[in-house]
């Protein structure tokens, strides 16, 4: 009976990420089963060739991402993700230096309360967009890269 040797083909996981946000880790889960925390900017797998679930989960398990990856052979397969929230990372970064500068002068009336409304409301809409897209929290893309 002949034993058929199976080939091992190269996943890179990339994390694309915002200067401003945190360097959080992420779990990796392949076809349901975990595999691993990602805690660099990239790391490689080796792993037979096929069609795989790949599931990326934040440091808060509600916030994630699946999608199906082919893993071909003769090539690199990469994938690489990065959080949809650019816009309120910068947005954030404002809202925090304008909060810290807060404890060293005051808006004088009625800035102080337009301020006060407006970063509430911001936080407001914030939770409502991430509970929108816990789901698909992070963008994937997939491509390939010849081997050297």
């Amino acid at each position: 009976m002949e034993e058929k040797q199976v080939e091992y083909q190269k996943l890179t996981i990339v994390k694309e990420s915002s200067k401003l946000m945190a360097k959080l880790p992420n779990r990796i889960f392949i076809n349901g089963r975990f595999v691993g925390i990602m805690q660099q900017k990239s790391v490689s797998i080796m792993i037979p060739e096929g069609i795989y679930n790949i599931m990326i989960q934040s440091p808060f398990p509600f916030l994630y991402v699946t999608d199906e990856v082919e893993i071909q052979a003769g090539v690199e397969n990469v994938v690489s993700f990065r959080n949809r929230e650019r816009i309120w990372d910068w947005l954030f970064t404002i809202d925090l230096v304008l909060w810290i500068a807060g404890f060293f002068f005051t808006l004088p009336y009625p800035w102080d309360m337009v301020y006060e409304i407006s970063t509430n409301v911001f936080l407001g809409l914030w939770l409502i967009y991430e509970f929108c897209i816990r789901k698909k929290y992070y963008r994937i893309v997939q491509y390939k890269r010849l081997r050297d």
